[in-house]
């Protein structure tokens, strides 16, 4: 990285000095900080080639500027004195430049209009998400994903590639799908792009190029894929949970597919896992290496993803409490990671935070927004916020809190998510603490458990336990939450957070 110390005038950037291009020093200091933190949201690698797409197409350096200059805002509002107005002004006039100049692209006439469309809609998701606008952010992976699938059905050589490879291009789009399927699955399982056994996304297997045996960085990379294919499975798993009887042909077609998708997820599992499990055996005397994030976050996942293979289909609630262990081995990793005091610190310093409770907003109070811009980030007890794209340790932390009925390990997943102040992509820590919060309380009052009580799973009967989400952002920062509860009869209810 080469420092600039001032720029009073208009200056080319140094990484591109052919361009004519000058940049104010705003715009400078905004590309700069794109190009030394925020393409590493990304991973090295993809990092890379995004960085050669800002630097040879006009319309991404522009997204590149609002999303560095936002970036910077979140990951740096507790240490520098930003202007958040000022940044705001900034940042929003070069986004509203950027959708201007994407709208006057040809197809016809730009040969590279597929890739240059694709990359913004990646980018543009970030920014989306780093405002906290997670419905717009939807939109934009989804219009990727459509992108995407129409360019495999009509040409057998993809005309994509041209500032990136297509394998890097689908894996950051496998990621975007597998939070949209994550989320707000209802979005994407109603449209044109429902999952279906056949993906448009590469497949694995245990002699694939795409699954190295010694790049902690590749099989880190594998594993994304493979989340990929198992997100979809269970996208279509949804006949499973059906009444029996009155079954059409069409139905029991489909229940062949799934148990033979099955049978090949689980064996592409299996063989990640033995892949995964023997570099970990040959890297045994490197504590750096096994100690590094990617490893952590792997290991995290690879306890999740083991329980999934372990329940039966459907699960029943009650078929969580088996794995306990595993729940509370996942915070123990995460906390490692993060630098996280341990369990009982946590908890003598603040049972829970108390904005925990207080943000939470049911629907008569949906009208309350934040104090602060949504550019900054929440106050928080980590020493700064993160913001990634690739996996992450949100989503195991959520499954923690939600699926573990042991008092003590769900609750120190709610406090690990409200500590770290992570936003990856649209999992946002401390949203997914509050909605986890929430989890937990209806379970504990519906099953008479008084507050600060300690309990275990055999004390919260299946009647009393949250069974199905049904999340759905809108475009005023609020989420609805609609849920049911195994074993009741009292129907769907719907609940409403803001941020």
């Amino acid at each position: 990285m080469q420092h600039v110390p001032g720029i009073s005038q208009p200056t080319r950037f140094w990484q591109i000095p052919n361009s004519t291009e000058l940049l104010f020093e705003d715009e400078y200091r905004s590309l700069e900080f794109f190009q030394t933190h925020t393409t590493f949201c990304f991973g090295s690698r993809i990092g890379a080639y995004l960085l050669r797409a800002v630097y040879h197409e006009p319309i991404l350096k522009t997204i590149a500027i609002a999303l560095g200059s936002l970036h910077r805002s979140f990951a740096h509002s507790q240490a520098e004195a930003l202007d958040p107005q000022e940044s705001t002004r900034f940042t929003l006039l070069r986004y509203n430049k950027a959708i201007r100049q994407l709208l006057s692209i040809n197809p016809l006439t730009n040969p590279q209009s597929n890739d240059t469309f694709l990359i913004a809609c990646i980018l543009f998701f970030c920014f989306e998400c780093l405002q906290g606008n997670y419905k717009l952010a939807f939109q934009h992976a989804i219009s990727g994903l459509r992108i995407i699938k129409q360019e495999r059905l009509i040409t057998k050589i993809s005309s994509l590639g041209t500032y990136m490879p297509v394998e890097e291009i689908t894996l950051l789009f496998s990621i975007l799908e597998n939070q949209v399927l994550e989320i707000e699955n209802e979005s994407i399982l109603s449209s044109d792009l429902r999952p279906t056994v056949s993906s448009y996304f590469p497949r694995l297997t245990i002699d694939s190029s795409l699954l190295p045996t010694d790049s902690i960085e590749g099989i880190f990379i594998s594993f994304q894929f493979l989340y990929n294919r198992f997100t979809r499975f269970l996208a279509i798993c949804d006949p499973l949970v059906e009444p029996l009887e009155n079954k059409s042909i069409e139905f029991l077609a489909d229940i062949q597919c799934i148990n033979t998708e099955y049978i090949q997820v689980r064996a592409e599992i299996d063989a990640w896992l033995s892949l995964f499990k023997n570099w970990l055996q040959r890297h045994a005397s490197c504590r750096k290496e096994l100690g590094s994030d990617q490893v952590i976050i792997l290991k995290a996942w690879r306890l999740i993803i083991g329980i999934f293979i372990r329940l039966p289909l459907p699960p029943s609630e009650l078929d969580w409490d088996h794995f306990t262990d595993d729940f509370s081995a996942v915070n123990a990793l995460v906390a490692s990671m993060v630098g996280a005091p341990s369990s009982e610190v946590l908890s003598h310093s603040s049972s829970l935070p108390e904005s925990l409770d207080s943000k939470l907003n049911h629907s008569e109070k949906t009208q309350r927004g934040p104090l602060l811009p949504t550019i900054l980030p929440k106050s928080s007890k980590s020493e700064s916020s993160r913001f990634s794209l690739s996996l992450g340790v949100v989503t195991p932390l959520y499954l923690c809190a939600t699926r573990c009925r042991d008092s003590s390990v769900r609750y120190y997943s709610i406090r690990l998510m409200s500590y770290c102040q992570r936003r990856e992509g649209l999992w946002d820590s401390d949203l997914a603490a509050r909605i986890a919060k929430r989890i937990v309380t209806i379970e504990e009052m519906t099953a008479q458990i008084s507050p600060a009580t300690e309990y275990s799973p055999s004390d919260i009967g299946l009647a009393c336990r949250v069974s199905s989400l049904s999340p759905a952002f809108d475009q005023t920062k609020r989420v609805r939450i609609r849920y049911n509860r195994e074993g009741s009869n009292s129907g769907i209810i719907e609940e409403t957070f803001t941020w």
